[in-house]
């Protein structure tokens, strides 16, 4: 995978050529253009998919592999925290094609790279500083004991008997697990899945490749699945259907999500979903009249049978 560092390089470039592909193409700069639904009509935007296909096109002929809308978004949400780009929302009352209600253009900055590797910096420089402060902290018997033991068990991986590359290992390692822990706990809380569902998914996915990692997308791809889908239709229909088609997508999960540079199952899969089962809306199509309107609605009720006797 390419660092996030030169990750993040790269799109605020994707970003400046799309803008001026679009200020060529049309004469006008996109940030002074006031959108609308008839502006739509005459001038096509770019957005996060164009984004996302320009990056990878980029990254592919490196030899990285490519990134996902999701990471993408994680990214352009990072750089607008960091006044690297400034991001205008335009939401509009109905989908218009692409847009599906909704565009995003984005502004960069003129100092956005050395906003960039100023961050970097400064992180690298808090991280050596907390990894100081842990090596004062110990002893410094125990640590060239325990350093001295670690390498010879390690048959001298590690050239550079260095105290401050394993703890800033060690610290990395521990945040990574610390921030996928945060997300899983967060996802079961937004999505309010009861413990048995958890553990009937966790059962699930036991035996594929990476079971935790597993967990985590299906969560997500769960929240997208319901998300599209509850407006409409009862939750007590839709996670049973997803849980038997986790069943078969467990070994490719990526196949469920709705977001992909490449064509996912998501839409076949609503679509099966909608063939099976009935909208909330048509289900409580009955006449439910209640108290004085349910006894107005019997009687003409009964004089539109009396009627229908007599005329026989």
């Amino acid at each position: 995978l390419l660092p996030k560092d030169s990750r993040l390089k790269k799109i605020i470039s994707v970003i400046n050529y799309l803008n001026k592909s679009f200020e060529e193409k049309y004469d006008i700069l996109i940030h002074r253009i006031h959108f609308n639904s008839d502006k739509l009509k005459e001038l096509y935007p770019h957005h996060q998919v164009d984004i996302l296909r320009v990056l990878n096109s980029n990254i592919n002929k490196e030899g990285y592999k490519p990134t996902v809308i999701r990471t993408l978004r994680e990214d352009l949400r990072f750089l607008i925290h960091i006044k690297a780009i400034e991001k205008k929302i335009l939401t509009f009352s109905n989908n218009l094609g692409k847009f599906k209600g909704k565009l995003c253009i984005y502004k960069v900055s003129p100092i956005a790279h050395k906003l960039i590797v100023a961050y970097f910096d400064s992180y690298k420089a808090g991280l050596h500083r907390k990894v100081k402060e842990e090596k004062d902290i110990l002893g410094a018997e125990n640590v060239t004991e325990n350093v001295t033991v670690y390498i010879n068990h390690y048959n001298n991986i590690y050239n550079k008997n260095s105290i401050k590359t394993i703890f800033k290992k060690k610290s990395l390692t521990k945040k990574i697990k610390n921030k996928r822990e945060f997300v899983k706990n967060n996802l079961e809380k937004r999505l309010k899945l009861p413990k048995e569902i958890t553990k009937e998914i966790k059962k699930i996915i036991k035996h594929t490749k990476n079971p935790e990692k597993t967990y985590k997308n299906t969560l997500f791809n769960y929240k997208d699945f319901f998300s599209y889908l509850s407006y409409d239709y009862k939750k007590e229909d839709i996670l049973p259907f997803f849980l038997s088609k986790l069943k078969e997508y467990k070994n490719k999960i990526h196949f469920m999500r709705k977001y992909a540079p490449y064509k996912t199952d998501f839409y076949l899969l609503v679509g099966e979903f909608k063939d099976l089962y009935n909208s909330k809306w048509k289900t409580n199509k009955k006449n439910n009249y209640s108290g004085h309107i349910k006894h107005i609605a019997n009687n003409i009720l009964n004089k539109i049978l009396k009627k229908e006797l007599n005329f026989e």
